[in-house]
């Protein structure tokens, strides 16, 4: 019997640490045994977190417990537990609403676990910058994930996603470098994705790297720049792929679909693992958007049977994709399909001829002793070997 004592003794003493919290309105505070925050405050039964960013006694913060007399936590303020070193745990459970700007920024040795919970349906700017979770998993009440949200977490290493998810803000997981798994598919009714947003995540690999954006209005410059994703799909809704993908060195595919108009420039230089590309006949203009592409083969579909309209291409466009040796052509119009052959005279090439009606025009620079290049699509089944 007293074993059993013992044994009973040992788990009450072990389950104490997290205990349910007490509220005390006069002095504004939200006690859980030796942890004490300060600049609480209740509206109704709803309390919400001031500012602890010195409080030496805040080291683990466990939520799931409940708070006594029917109060519950709603907000965490902005700038709560700024840079404050001695939180080393954060348990939301499930009442929060808001997590306010900067309310954990900096807070290095917050580490593991970040569960966002389906109560939570919004934060303020880069509420989690600079800490050292390694897990985040969002709920359904989320969103918007803001600006520079979990930005250069370090030791972030792997995400849970949640499809109502509509925006990523600017460098959301900005050089978050050792994030290496997306645990489930991406959000696919994504409308936006700020710049940088996952700029500088090269260790992502494994499943659910394959994009679908096929609701994307708006893509920030850099997006995806020395990102892991496999592949993408762009939706008509968006107008230009920018430079959201510059050296993406694992990106192998691209399928850009009816209603874009426009590759943009510095589109995928650097892409040394892109090796499919899909181009809508509703886009117009090829920015500079390939060179130091490396060696592999790369495949241009054009989707349907031909641009609409003529294609204006840049210095470095489609014929520059595997090159860092170019030379200049200029086709400017229909008739100098046959001088452009002859400009290629010096390299090895091999060159199948659109018919003199074709509506594709191109201008771009070609190469010399790059890998190969196919395009697909043109009329009669037309295509371009440069090899």
């Amino acid at each position: 019997m007293k074993s059993v004592k013992l044994i009973a003794l040992g788990i009450c003493l072990c389950t104490s640490v997290f205990a349910e919290w007490t509220f005390d309105p006069s002095a504004k505070t939200l006690k859980q045994g030796s942890v004490v925050l300060n600049n609480v405050t209740a509206s109704g039964t709803k309390l919400t977190i001031g500012d602890n960013k010195t409080n030496e006694t805040v080291v683990e913060l466990d939520f799931s417990t409940g708070i006594a007399d029917g109060y519950v936590l709603d907000k965490i303020s902005e700038n709560a537990f700024r840079s404050n070193q001695n939180v080393t745990k954060l348990v939301l459970g499930d009442s929060v609403t808001h997590i306010g700007t900067s309310a954990f920024i900096e807070c290095a040795n917050l580490t593991g676990d970040l569960i966002l919970p389906d109560s939570l349906l919004s934060t303020g700017y880069h509420p989690f910058k600079s800490t050292g979770i390694t897990r985040v998993v969002f709920g359904a009440g989320m969103k918007i994930v803001n600006n520079w949200f979990v930005r250069e977490c370090k030791q972030l290493k792997s995400i849970k996603w949640h499809q109502n998810i509509t925006s990523i803000g600017e460098t959301a997981f900005y050089y978050c470098t050792e994030l290496t798994t997306f645990e489930n598919e991406f959000p696919t009714n994504i409308t936006t994705i700020g710049g940088s947003a996952f700029y500088n995540t090269p260790k992502l690999e494994g499943e659910n790297r394959d994009l679908k954006l096929l609701k994307l209005t708006g893509l920030g410059g850099t997006a995806f720049q020395n990102s892991g994703i496999k592949s993408v799909e762009l939706g008509g809704g968006l107008a230009s792929t920018g430079n959201a993908f510059f050296q993406a060195g694992k990106l192998e595919s691209v399928i850009l679909h009816e209603g874009m108009q426009t590759v943009g420039w510095d589109s995928f230089p650097y892409c040394t693992s892109l090796t499919n590309l899909v181009i809508a006949s509703t886009v117009t203009t090829i920015g500079d958007c390939m060179r130091n592409m490396g060696n592999a083969e790369l495949h241009v579909w054009w989707k349907g049977v031909a641009p609409v309209g003529e294609i204006t291409t840049g210095s470095y466009g489609l014929l520059a994709g595997k090159s860092t040796a170019v030379h200049h052509f200029d086709i400017a119009k229909k008739d100098s399909w046959a001088a452009f052959a002859a400009s290629l005279a010096d390299t090895n090439v091999s060159l199948t001829l659109p018919p003199k009606d074709s509506s594709l025009s191109v201008g771009s620079w070609g190469y010399k002793g790059a890998h190969k290049v196919v395009w697909y699509g043109f009329p009669a089944a037309t295509q371009i070997i440069i090899e």
